[in-house]
């Protein structure tokens, strides 16, 4: 008798939901989403995430960062992003960067540093000469070691702005504070809608009915979404970066930080409305305990 090997598929609600649970605390969300990833094959997915989410969420982590191909090494990493406070300068940085990497300078008036940004766009075309640079600015441990962790993982991000946050914390880590603090863990229930924003077709068809329905652009309501309620966490710390990010990216689609959280505020309940179902079938989908993920059926074995 043997297990049925599961081939490897994408749910793009449980990538969502996985991200969504670690931002916000919810370490058993976190741990459900990971072993459904895990078990329908996504594992390669799963260990170039959670490098990406430590860096995006968490970057000071990185100097204990230790992700292999077992799956005990991908739960560790995002269970420790997801009891800690957020530090999410890496991932406003990184995302500046790669714009300016692209020939975009319409951040260079909000940015808090031209230098930084510039040191992280021409990181990306020349990582190897990056790496020998900024480890020779390094005075700490720690330090050093995010520096080699970023080394060590740029390779496994997918994306250019992926890669823009791991390089954005080899910077950090010779400038700023790696000082961590935990965060307190949520006691209410997961809001599972959530995870049904932009990158999921249900977000999107969700997104798109109500921004006519309230006769907004669909581009202002995606964006006002994801920055007052996709990237909501548990804890930030001090982002000075990501706090430029974020009104610099709203600006772009016409809207000041307050008109977009204006924006979310009408639209939150008739998104979360408009989602209920679908949340409903994503939360059985996870949590039922009889989910063949869990229990998988064994297979007859076959007389010789």
């Amino acid at each position: 008798m043997f297990l049925k090997t599961p081939r490897a598929s994408t749910d793009p609600r449980v990538r969502s939901l996985l991200q969504k649970a670690a931002r916000r605390g919810y370490t058993q969300i976190v741990e459900l989403a990971l072993e459904r990833l895990d078990f329908s094959g996504d594992k390669a997915w799963l260990r170039s995430r959670s490098v990406v989410i430590t860096f995006e969420e968490c970057w000071p982590l990185a100097a204990s960062l230790a992700v292999g191909r077992e799956l005990s090494s991908k739960r560790a990493a995002l269970l420790s992003v997801t009891k800690a406070s957020k530090q999410k300068d890496a991932a406003g940085l990184g995302a500046l960067a790669y714009a300016y990497s692209e020939g975009d300078r319409s951040m260079l008036d909000c940015v808090p540093d031209q230098f930084a940004l510039r040191l992280v766009a021409e990181a990306l075309k020349r990582p190897t000469e990056f790496f020998e640079w900024v480890i020779g600015q390094s005075k700490v441990q720690e330090s050093t070691k995010a520096i080699l962790s970023a080394q060590r993982y740029l390779a496994v991000a997918t994306w250019q702005w992926d890669k823009a946050c791991i390089l954005a914390g080899a910077l950090l880590a010779t400038t700023s504070d790696m000082v961590m603090s935990s965060a307190v863990a949520p006691t209410d229930e997961f809001p599972y809608w959530v995870a049904l924003d932009k990158h999921t077709p249900e977000g999107k068809t969700a997104l798109s009915e109500i921004a006519r329905e309230i006769d907004v652009p669909y581009r202002q309501l995606i964006w006002a979404s994801f920055y007052f309620e996709s990237t909501s966490v548990n804890r930030l710390s001090p982002s000075v970066w990501w706090d430029a990010e974020k009104a610099w990216r709203l600006r772009r689609s016409g809207l000041s930080l307050g008109a977009a959280e204006d924006l979310w505020s009408q639209a939150r309940p008739l998104v979360r409305l408009h989602l209920e179902g679908e949340a409903s079938s994503l939360k059985k989908f996870v949590e039922t305990a009889e989910a063949p993920w869990l229990f998988p059926a064994r297979e007859k074995s076959v007389p010789e």
